[in-house]
Formats: C-alpha cells, sequence, structure tokens
C-alpha cells in the first residue's frame, strides 16, 4: 500500500511538472511576425492589388475590342453611283427574276401554298386512278355481258355522277389555291412597289421598270442602271435575324 501511495505520489509530481512546463512553454511562444516581416507583408499586399488591377483592366480593354470588332452592326446598303442628273429621264429597272428567288415573303407566302398544291395533285391523281379503276372494271364486266341492261344503266349513271363530283372538287380544290396565290402576289407586288417608290425619293429617276428574262419587252438591259440589289436590301431588311 505504501509503495502504491509513494508511486500515486511520484505521478502526480509528473502531472504537475508536465502542467508546469506547459505553461512556461505557452507563456513563452515568440513573437511569429517582426515589424520588419510586417512590412514585407504590406508590400506585397500593395504589388498583389496592383497586379489584380492590371488584370481587371486588361479584361476590360479585351471586352471593349470584343463589343467593338466582333459585335454584328446593322447592315447598312450603299447604293451604286449612277449619272444624269435627277429627274433628267433616267431609267432603271428591277429584275423581277431576282426578286421571286430572294425575296424572303415570296418563299413565306407561296411556299405553303405550292406544298398545300402538290399535296392535293397527289390526292387528286390517286382518286383519279381509283375511278379509272372502276371505270375498267365496268367495261369488263359490260363485255363480258354479265350486266343486265338496268345494272349497266345504273352503273353508268353512278359512274357519271361520280366523275362530276371529282371534276367538281378538284376545281374547288385548286381555285382556292390560286385565289390564294394571286392575294399573294398582290401583297408582294403592294410591298415591292411601296420600297421603289422609297428608294427613287433620293434617286429621283423618270421611270423604273421591272425585267424578267422572258419578257418580250425589254431586249437590253444595261447593268449600270438595275437596282434590284438595293430594292432587295430593303425588301429583306425586316426579316434579318
Amino acid at each position: 500500500m505504501i509503495n502504491n501511495c509513494e508511486e500515486f505520489t511520484s505521478n502526480q509530481e509528473i502531472v504537475t511538472t508536465n502542467q508546469e512546463v506547459g505553461i512556461v512553454s505557452l507563456g513563452e511562444i515568440p513573437q511569429t511576425t517582426t515589424p520588419k516581416e510586417s512590412k514585407c507583408c504590406a508590400f506585397m499586399g500593395s504589388k498583389m492589388c496592383n497586379i489584380i488591377s492590371i488584370s481587371i483592366l486588361f479584361v476590360a480593354v479585351i471586352m471593349l475590342y470584343i463589343l467593338h470588332f466582333i459585335t454584328p452592326k446593322p447592315q447598312v446598303f450603299t447604293p451604286k453611283e449612277f449619272q444624269g442628273e435627277p429627274g433628267s429621264g433616267e431609267i432603271v429597272y428591277v429584275n423581277l427574276d431576282t426578286i421571286n428567288t430572294n425575296y424572303e415573303l415570296v418563299n413565306i407566302l407561296t411556299g405553303d401554298i405550292k406544298a398545300e398544291m402538290a399535296k392535293q395533285e397527289a390526292i387528286f391523281a390517286n382518286k383519279e386512278s381509283a375511278f379509272q379503276r372502276k371505270y375498267n372494271q365496268f367495261q369488263e364486266n359490260m363485255n363480258a355481258g354479265v350486266l343486265t341492261q338496268v345494272q349497266m344503266e345504273l352503273a353508268q349513271k353512278q359512274l357519271m355522277q361520280e366523275y362530276q363530283q371529282l371534276e367538281e372538287d378538284k376545281d374547288r380544290v385548286f381555285n382556292n389555291l390560286q385565289a390564294r396565290q394571286s392575294s399573294a402576289l398582290v401583297q408582294i407586288y403592294d410591298s415591292l412597289q411601296a420600297v421603289v417608290k422609297r428608294i427613287n425619293v433620293e434617286r429621283n429617276a423618270s421611270f423604273i421598270v421591272a425585267y424578267q428574262s422572258q419578257s418580250p419587252f425589254l431586249l437590253v438591259a444595261d447593268p449600270a442602271k438595275e437596282i434590284t440589289d438595293h430594292v432587295l436590301f430593303e425588301l429583306n431588311r425586316s426579316y434579318k435575324k
């Protein structure tokens, strides 16, 4: 027992000694930053701020460059130079073939009409083929003598009514499509005329004529008097994205 107490007392002294050493060690921790080192850190911080400021300025310059040179600018058309005084009898022309091919409104208004016309042509071609097969079958039965007179007359009457109905439906559908096409052409012509008049306020030509490659009325066209590119640019301006 005495030995155990002595060991316990010895252990307490060791613990106390260790604690005291620990306290002394904590109290004697030296300063980690000297005044000289503080000045160095301040200098490094200032230098880092300068680097960051220069980097931000560099990025801003790059962004301005991108906005100025890469961002698409609105298109502006520069018309050709022309000779002659305004209102002195100058004649210029517009190529309608080019307008019909490249004017976006033409594609918008007539594209769906052409697609619908092709669809209806296929539908009526199938109906006409079916009617032709039915008529051929009637001819075979009549030539084979398998139809009575009453059956023959009834079949002929039904075939005639079916054919008339087919023709009426075909005329109605294609007349509607042609009416839509005519209305689209009027709208296209009105927009073309409005643009031509607006352009001619500056050019002041005495005559602006329409030219087509198959036209029998205009045999020779001077390229210097063509304003198709200017007209087409103005027509498509509202469709540019």
